[in-house]
């Protein structure tokens, strides 16, 4: 609804800010009502400027307050001053009593009228409830369709439930506490201004109508009148878009640090987590080096998060309801490594330990008894059996002897851990106490409950808690459309007039039937509505600085963008086209607060070249020298990451243990081609179901019974398959297996020194051939990657450095165990050795050499340079491939390749 127009019954008189400011500091003047705390303080600071341009050192502090604020402070004189009549307002419901009211009235129709969101349609009967009494709707309304037949029924329950109380909603409350101003039983100001309320709805005119009967002169603040200068961006998405606004804003701050700025993102809400992060990127780069929780930001955002999202009371509500439900292998983690419960840095190491054992056995669930089972130190086992020492199974209690016991679990807990806690968490820390009063406060609603029900409900009460913790007065404001009014600035970005989002899309409410709500005017009912609206605030954002730049993406995913149509006057100016670059003073700017140094030189290896990881050293240094460095010499290592059923890497060990278990009994290939079919197929399900139970021991939540039924059939097949391929082969005699001669099943890896480097060596097998040649096998069951003899820098170098380090060596080959690829895949000195096994005169890559050995001499020299960089300790951060190598690599956040533009190139062709 509009404001009325200056000759309209209804208008107020408007003020000028800074006559009013001048007559307030003369003698006490009226009180400000203001649209919001923002612009409160906003005031309250242009009040303190003007008594400071008068030469005051002190003045009276002024009457400047929030509407609600206001209304509360009304009511407060009603609920202390009963001499008019004795008769006070009624208690309110709180919004968490009402939200929960509204749920349990739609689930008494849970069974009549099922409903896939109940939570939803609790929060839109709360909305159109709202609408209702704003617009003085009559009830029940025109049941035009089946959802508002559904909201008439509601609302009629939802009355009788407040009756049934003996307390009244929100908008009862209003209404009985207007009528209290209207009949003077409640002390007025004398005059009263309001502020920032541009959109004139029923309930305001009803609270000026009421402020105006007990005598009170109401009139409002005049709105700033400027013309902007005007400057329009398109970016070429939307992240371009808010990279543009915060670099703007960190050039026009680094020029006139005093001045202030305003960014409006109107759909912040949504996109909170990316203006913080592109925001921090540009003001203040140094956010990446700290802990963020305590970096004093130069800009405020003003929107707020979920207190349910924020460290401190997230950890609480997974502490509670890990108390009798094991927790998701994501939320455990983050559980396990906070600081925020626990006695201390030790022991969150220690937890962090648990942790990483639990995802390499594969556990996708965690439970206390795990974290119990596997703690190592007497402390952290005792703090499990104090936590699960406060289980209250099968009871039901009231909400608030279930606070008590909250508090007694988290203390137990050692929450919010043995640190001391920083502004933000302190704050965090005290507004969780608030929600616990909140849920206390729901005991006559909710009656008993069990537990699951009192940490559901304390949970919802966090996630609809807004946290925005106090901070510093900064220069720069980032803020929703709504957040900005009445608000001054020296310069104001406007991002997001695309054509899609400005003016808004038509958004009726579904309990409120359509004619009605265009008839009386309700938000968002109309098109031209909308147009309307749009139209207002944008004139109100263009006044509200003489600087105003505003901006739109040109393509939102794969869909292409036009300025909004509200946008046409400037753009059919000379010279305010968009620019089809955006201004290089506003984009991104380096980060010229962080110190730079280029790092690509380790120390040496140790003299005697030992180094963990065996052969697959030198073919990480291969990828990457960094990966190479921090994977095998600083032990850097990716967490794994629970997955249901069987890993890779698990597969990939159940073929090395059947075919291994095989060739110990058969030995050589007149063996396995002198047993029957059916003696062949006893001896393959005899080594697969041995190794099935054996991983079954390591890794019982990984298999299981159903996946080792699957796993048992494709192992048959594939090893069965593969021995089909073993028997076309010529006469060979199987003498090392997994490292160790076939009669040894049990030892230890060899280790071998080449090229400087002492290196473990298990080789999955090598077969004697008949001239006395050795061919070494290794199986592979993943993805084909290049072969090592035709790559000139080898990511793959094992079979090469075993054909190196072992005499005889005449051939290697991969033996791939991949359905619908099974076969040998390798090189030789001579042909006709297995299906798939070349000659390397017949090899492309490796046909120019002058035999064998002089194949062999290459790639010694191949991997003598590389060996070379690891004894040196090079370890700079050059990728083989940069775009596949950083893919499958987990090192990011420790080399910071994708922050060094400059040194990630093109993928090679």
């Amino acid at each position: 609804m509009t404001a009325p127009g200056p000759d309209h019954p209804d208008a107020l008189p408007r003020l000028d800010a800074a006559a009013l400011f001048a007559r307030m500091l003369q003698a006490p003047g009226p009180a400000l009502v203001c649209v919001s705390s923002r612009l409160a303080q906003h005031l309250f600071e242009a009040h303190a400027r003007a008594a400071q341009a008068q030469g005051l050192s002190a003045w009276e502090t002024p009457a400047i307050l929030t509407l609600e604020a206001f209304l509360q402070s009304a009511a407060e004189a009603v609920r202390l001053d009963l001499r008019r009549d004795g008769t006070p307002l009624p208690a309110p419901l709180r919004p968490q009593q009402r939200r929960l009211l509204w749920r349990l009235t739609i689930d008494e129709t849970r069974q009549e009228q099922p409903l896939l969101r109940e939570a939803e349609a609790a929060q839109l009967a709360a909305e159109a409830w709202d609408l209702v009494h704003e617009y003085d709707l009559p009830l029940p309304l025109p049941a035009t369709t089946p959802d508002v037949e559904r909201f008439n029924h509601w609302a009629l329950q939802y009355r009788k439930r407040c009756q049934a109380l003996g307390r009244v909603d929100a908008q009862g409350w209003r209404a009985a506490l207007l009528r209290a101003i209207a009949e003077r039983r409640v002390p007025v100001p004398a005059e009263l201004v309001l502020a920032g309320f541009h959109e004139h709805t029923p309930s305001l005119r009803r609270l000026v109508a009421a402020l105006r009967a007990a005598g009170s002169v109401v009139s409002e603040l005049q709105p700033p009148q400027r013309e902007a200068a005007v400057r329009l961006v398109a970016a070429a998405d939307a992240e371009q878009e808010l990279r543009a606004a915060a670099a703007w804003a960190a050039t026009r701050l680094r020029e006139q640090p005093l001045q202030r700025i305003g960014v409006i993102v109107p759909d912040i809400g949504s996109r909170r987590g990316a203006v913080q992060r592109l925001f921090d990127e540009q003001l203040c780069p140094q956010a990446d080096a700290v802990d963020a929780h305590s970096l004093a930001r130069p800009y405020n955002l003003t929107l707020g998060e979920p207190l349910a999202a924020t460290a401190l009371p997230q950890t609480a509500l997974r502490l509670l309801r890990w108390l009798h439900e094991p927790l998701p292998y994501a939320d455990a983690t983050a559980l396990l490594c906070s600081p925020a419960w626990g006695g201390g840095e030790d022991e969150r190491l220690q937890r962090a330990a648990v942790d990483a054992r639990l995802r390499r056995e594969g556990h996708t669930e965690v439970s206390l008894e795990s974290l119990r089972h596997h703690a190592r130190s007497e402390a952290l086992r005792a703090r499990c059996e104090a936590l699960m020492a406060q289980r209250q199974p099968q009871r039901r209690a009231l909400a608030g002897e279930w606070v008590e016991i909250i508090g007694g679990v988290l203390q137990a807990a050692g929450w919010p851990g043995a640190r001391p806690l920083d502004s933000e968490e302190y704050q965090a820390h005290q507004a969780w106490g608030g929600c616990l009063a909140e849920l206390g406060r729901l005991e006559p609603l909710l009656g008993r409950v069990p537990w699951s029900a009192a940490v559901a409900q304390l949970r919802e009460i966090a996630e609809q808690t807004l946290f925005q913790p106090q901070s510093l007065a900064t220069g720069v404001q980032v803020m929703g459309a709504l957040e900005a009014e009445g608000l001054e600035f020296d310069a104001l970005w406007i991002a997001g007039f695309d054509d899609e989002h400005w003016p808004a899309a038509v958004r009726p409410h579904p309990f409120i039937p359509y004619p009605l709500q265009r008839e009386r005017g309700l938000p968002h009912a109309s098109a031209a509505q909308e147009l309307d609206y749009a139209r207002r605030l944008t004139a109100r954002w263009l006044a509200a600085a003489p600087e105003v730049v505003m901006s739109w993406p040109r393509q939102e995913q794969d869909r292409p963008l036009s300025p909004s149509p509200l946008l046409a006057p400037w753009l059919a100016q000379a010279g305010m086209l968009p620019p089809q670059a955006l201004p290089r003073a506003w984009q991104a700017q380096p980060r010229q607060a962080l110190e730079s140094l280029l790092d690509a030189q380790a120390p040496p290896l140790p003299q005697d070249g030992r180094v963990q990881g065996g052969v697959r050293l030198v073919g990480d240094q291969a990828l990457c020298p960094f990966r190479g460095f921090a994977t095998h010499r600083l032990g850097a290592q990716r967490l794994e990451v629970p997955r249901p059923g069987i890993s890779a890497a698990d597969r990939g060990n159940l073929v090395h243990r059947v075919l291994e278990a095989l060739w110990r009994e058969l030995r050589d290939q007149r063996g396995l081609l002198d047993l029957a079919p059916a003696q062949l197929e006893e001896r393959i399900g005899a080594a697969v179901d041995a190794a099935l139970t054996r991983l079954l021991r390591e890794a019982p939540q990984r298999l299981r019974p159903g996946m080792r039924r699957l796993e048992d059939v494709r192992l048959r097949r594939l090893v069965a398959a593969w021995l089909e391929q073993e028997k076309l082969r010529l006469p060979f005699r199987v003498i090392e297996l997994e490292g160790r001669p076939p009669e040894m099943e049990q030892g230890d890896d060899s280790e071998v020194d080449f090229e400087g480097l002492r290196l473990r060596l298990r080789r999955d097998r090598v077969d004697e051939l008949q001239d006395g040649g050795r061919l070494v096998l290794d199986y592979k069951s993943g993805g084909r990657r290049k072969a090592p003899w035709m790559d000139d820098r080898p990511e793959e170098p094992q079979l090469l450095i075993y054909a190196l380090t072992g005499g005889g060596v005449q051939a290697i080959a991969y033996g791939r165990l991949v359905a619908g690829a099974v076969g040998f895949e390798g090189i030789a000195a001579a042909a006709e050795i297995a299906p798939g096994i070349a000659a390397w005169d017949s090899v492309k890559q490796t046909a120019d050499a002058q035999g064998w050995s002089a194949l062999l001499g290459r790639w010694r020299g191949q991997l003598h340079t590389v060996a070379g960089e690891v004894r040196e300790g090079w370890a700079a951060v050059l990728p083989k491939h940069p775009r596949q190598t950083c893919r499958d690599c987990d090192l990011h956040a420790l080399c910071r390749v994708r922050e060094s533009v400059a040194e990630v190139a093109e993928d090679d062709p």
